[in-house]
């Protein structure tokens, strides 16, 4: 390995503080998770579906469309541009990998909006945090009615793997999900947000969980290739 090779590689001390910060937010959030009475002992609550909730006018449901031939761009556009958010962006672990003119976005997720992907292998849901996005096909935006029904704990409800595999048209990886037929629980308010939190701390633990997984492969791939330069002083 060369000098070079080696300066690239990210420090060491740095990604074992990184990497016991991680590891100590795991144990936190852990715990947390370990504390919450979710034995059924208490019984079930009814549920409902989204296509009930349209119905009802508690949310909106709107689904993504293919952009318009030579619309979609790389860069921004000088003026009134979105980023684009598509399936195969989801299944490489990015984000919007395009822009559109804002003209020819067909459906842009708001702040607060629930996305939702419907394809089997992208499954997902989640409140959409950051600016306007067009999404296109088989994303669907799920607009909640906020003195009804609480975003986060829509999100929570939808993204539940059983969830997925319950609306998906068939077995393949590749189905595509009925977002219409994805259940939602039937809480008041209230208890919706008690939900909510716990959803929340769900999603965060699933995240660190991810984030140790990459830098723990990054500490094997780098102590690995140190030691094989023969960096191990004699004795050790």
């Amino acid at each position: 390995m060369s000098s070079t090779d080696q300066d690239a590689q990210p420090d060491l001390a740095d990604s074992w503080q990184e990497f016991t910060t991680l590891l100590i937010g795991l144990q936190q959030t852990g715990k947390v998770l370990a504390d919450l009475d979710v034995t059924g002992e208490g019984g079930r609550n009814a549920a409902t579906t989204v296509g009930d909730l349209a119905r009802a006018e508690t949310l909106t449901l709107t689904g993504g469309q293919q952009p318009p031939d030579g619309a979609l761009q790389k860069e921004p556009p000088t003026t009134g541009g979105v980023p684009l958010l598509t399936v195969p962006d989801l299944l490489m672990g990015t984000g919007p990998s395009g822009w559109l003119p804002t003209a020819d976005a067909a459906l842009v997720a708001e702040p607060g909006d629930v996305v939702v992907a419907g394809v089997s292998r992208a499954f997902s849901a989640w409140v959409h945090q950051g600016p306007p996005t067009a999404l296109g096909p088989q994303l669907y935006a799920l607009r909640a009615v906020t003195d009804m029904l609480d975003a986060h704990f829509l999100a929570g409800c939808l993204r539940a793997p059983s969830n997925g595999r319950q609306a998906g048209t068939h077995a393949s990886s590749s189905s595509r999900v009925d977002v219409r037929r994805l259940h939602v629980l039937q809480l008041p308010l209230e208890h919706q947000r008690q939900y909510s939190e716990a959803f929340r701390t769900v999603k965060e633990f699933h995240s660190l969980l991810s984030q140790l997984d990459s830098l723990g492969t990054g500490l094997v791939n780098n102590l690995s290739d140190r030691l094989v330069t023969g960096r191990l002083p004699a004795g050790h």
